[in-house]
């Protein structure tokens, strides 16, 4: 019976120590998944400013590479949508706010 105690005692504390390792294998690449995911975020913060910057080189007329050029095109004619929609959703309200049965 001694060595059945000691031999589960044994198995238990192998398995304690198992799941002891294994927590700190899962706490510690939680760990690095946040960096990972933080690093991620710096990247997309800097592709906007790239983004912003370029923007306004193609605003000020100074901007010489054709594909980014391209891309500020399509942007402009985005924010001319947006503008035009924009100008819609005001000419909408307005015809709302004159009549008096609403």
């Amino acid at each position: 019976m001694q060595d059945f105690l000691n031999k589960l005692g044994k198995t238990a504390a192998a398995a304690a120590e198992k799941a002891g390792d294994k927590a700190g294998e899962l706490i510690e690449v939680g760990k690095l998944k946040s960096k990972i995911s933080s690093e991620k975020s710096d990247i997309a913060s800097a592709e906007k400013e790239i983004g912003r910057y370029c923007y306004d080189l193609f605003k000020k007329g100074k901007l010489k590479d054709k594909t980014i050029k391209e891309l500020c095109e399509r942007m402009e004619t985005c924010y001319n949508n947006i503008e035009e929609l924009e100008k819609q959703i005001r000419e909408e309200k307005a015809k709302n706010d004159d009549d008096p049965t609403i």
